[in-house]
């Protein structure tokens, strides 16, 4: 009830001839057949897109979508870790089942919220020391959405499981990794 009073509100202010936006809808509205309502919401999405294309409204609303469910679904996992952890203590322990092995083993979930945190910080740090050039790089931001929202799917072979056997277990465990030359 409320909403219909606000439309018939804004609808009868859109169509009071005294106001100054009164004439171009008008006009509008003759040439185009469409609603003056409609033309203003069009009018106001229009003019949201072209702020929200430009400049840093992008990269905020990328970044704010590249934190908020992951955030969330780390804090749920390390909940549910530990409940978990404190269900097993007080369990007697148990073998674990052995599993599959190479590069087709599942990556735990603690490994690919950290991987998604460290891509994420990769990213962003990359992004500050050249985030002038990246600007002019046509869909650079909606390209860092999906890519985000790729690495958080709430699936075992998300784009942060990816990353994980493709650069970091591949190319970076060795640097980690100690030799028997090294414990000497």
């Amino acid at each position: 009830m409320a909403v219909m009073i606000a439309f018939d509100a804004m609808s009868s202010a859109l169509r009071d001839r005294t106001r100054p936006w009164a004439a171009p809808f008008v006009w509008l509205e003759g040439k185009t057949g469409i609603d003056h309502v409609k033309l203003s919401a069009g009018c106001l999405l229009a003019a949201a897109m072209v702020v929200f294309a430009s400049g840093y409204t992008t990269m905020l609303v990328s970044n704010l979508l590249g934190f908020a469910y992951p955030t969330y679904a780390t804090v749920e996992w390390m909940v549910k870790d530990d409940e978990r952890r404190e269900t097993l203590s007080s369990s007697p322990p148990t073998v674990p089942p052995a599993g599959r092995s190479g590069r087709n083993a599942p990556v735990p979930p603690a490994t690919r919220w950290l991987t998604y945190w460290t891509t994420f910080a990769a990213v962003l740090v990359v992004q500050q020391f050249c985030g002038e050039v990246l600007r002019f790089i046509p869909f650079y931001f909606l390209t860092k959405i999906v890519f985000f929202a790729w690495c958080a799917l709430p699936m075992e072979a998300n784009g942060a499981a990816f990353v994980y056997r493709l650069v970091v277990r591949d190319h970076l465990k060795p640097f980690f990794l100690t030799r028997p030359a090294d414990e000497a």
